[in-house]
């Protein structure tokens, strides 16, 4: 629903500021399609008051007609019937059929403008017609009730209703012309032209005190989305830092370079949607495979890997990236005695400033969301840290022992 999707969809600043002075004015306007909004909102409630109100105006109708047709004796009663009786009665069937009818409820307030304006056709026809009988005057307080329920309880846009009454207006008089009738301007007055502006301004002031909540609804649900952003943004950052924290300390020890991309993959199949991984060295002569997880024997077999294809493509890119489209038998899933092609891979170059030092890749049969990728990003650091260190420590006993080497050959 439209009302639904205003209330959900983020407010821009600017319309925020014109939403804030309009309710500084007695005549609230909205900007742009903000007032489109308002119209289908007045739309629907105007369908729920009536789907509320409907068999009220029905008893009232009968409380009317009933007695006035059972207790006058008057030799217009026929008239007023089919003038003041039938077309509401008409109004009303139409109310009736535009809320239970599902074939026509996209036009429910076009249909709730017509039957107003058939009621008032009618009673003012009658009026103007009957204005010498006790019939007329009951046809013309029909007409002053017509204008209080379609002003107050319909509650369509005033500017709708007020065109409904004075297109009633023009037809009625229209067909008193035709008739050659009788028009007493004052009596019209009194009985429809001060009630319509009375109604209308009444109408107005409901209409305006309508859109101030509106606008205050507007801005609350904006208020609450932007809490609940910030609470979210605070959520997410705190869980955030937990998994850095719990991280860090999971590859504390200065482990060797292999050992480490293991417990890293280890890590993230735990808490992501991975459920296979391979963590690789960058050497000058390309990738080396130094841990794998939940790979197929064929994945696990390519431990050199030249520095072309996915994971080249992935080494240029800042961050983690995802690729939807995996080719069969590329990292292949091992599920019991069937292989299964991953739904997506996630590549994690790990790299320590300017160096890029080697790169994890990941698969999944679930969809990497956002929230995973920025964590993936959040452990990229600490883990260039830790591959630094783990790659010194190996320079280190490489060095070492390649020195005590030399060293025992010289004294042989």
């Amino acid at each position: 629903m439209a009302t639904d999707s205003t209330q959900t969809r983020p407010l821009e600043a600017e319309q925020e500021r014109a939403l804030k002075r309009a309710l500084s004015t007695l005549w609230v306007r909205f900007p742009g399609s903000l007032e489109d909004d308002y119209i289908v909102y007045a739309e629907r409630r105007a369908t729920q008051l009536i789907r509320r109100s409907v068999y009220i105006l029905l008893a009232i109708f009968l409380i009317v007609v009933v007695p006035v047709s059972l207790l006058v004796k008057d030799p217009s009663l026929g008239r007023w019937q089919a003038l003041g009786v039938y077309p509401i009665a008409c109004s009303l069937a139409l109310l009736l059929a535009a809320i239970h009818v599902r074939a026509v409820q996209p036009l429910v307030a076009t249909l709730i403008g017509l039957a107003l304006m058939i009621s008032l056709t009618g009673t003012l026809i009658g009026a103007i017609h009957l204005q010498d009988h006790f019939l007329g005057q009951v046809a013309a307080f029909e007409t002053v009730y017509v204008l209080i329920i379609g002003f107050s309880i319909l509650r369509l846009p005033p500017t709708r209703t007020l065109f409904w009454s004075l297109g009633a207006l023009i037809i009625a008089l229209g067909v008193a012309l035709y008739q050659d009738w009788r028009i007493t301007p004052i009596s019209l007055l009194l009985y429809y032209g001060f009630p319509l502006l009375v109604c209308a301004l009444n109408g107005y002031m409901l209409d305006a005190s309508a859109r101030s909540n509106f606008a205050n609804m507007l801005l609350r649900n904006a208020e609450s989305q932007r809490l609940r952003r910030w609470r979210d943004n605070a959520d997410r950052e705190a869980r955030r830092q937990r998994l850095l924290n719990e991280f860090t300390a999971h590859i504390a020890g200065n482990p060797r370079v292999t050992e480490l991309l293991d417990k890293t993959l280890a890590f993230l199949i735990e808490n992501t949607p991975a459920v296979a991984g391979a963590g690789y060295r960058l050497e000058e002569d390309g990738l080396h495979l130094e841990a794998a997880r939940g790979l197929g024997q064929a994945a696990r077999e390519q431990s050199h890997i030249e520095s072309d294809g996915f994971l080249a493509s992935a080494l240029e890119i800042q961050g983690a990236s995802v690729r939807h489209e995996v080719p069969g038998g590329y990292m292949d899933l091992e599920t019991g005695h069937s292989q299964i092609r991953p739904g997506e891979v996630l590549f994690l170059p790990i790299r320590q400033g300017e160096h890029t030092l080697g790169i994890l890749e990941l698969a999944s049969l679930e969809p990497f969301d956002e929230h995973v990728r920025s964590a993936c990003d959040a452990i990229a650091t600490p883990l260039g840290y830790a591959m630094i260190a783990a790659l010194g420590r190996e320079s280190f006993i490489r060095r070492a022992r390649e020195k005590q080497g030399g060293h025992e050959s010289f004294v042989g």
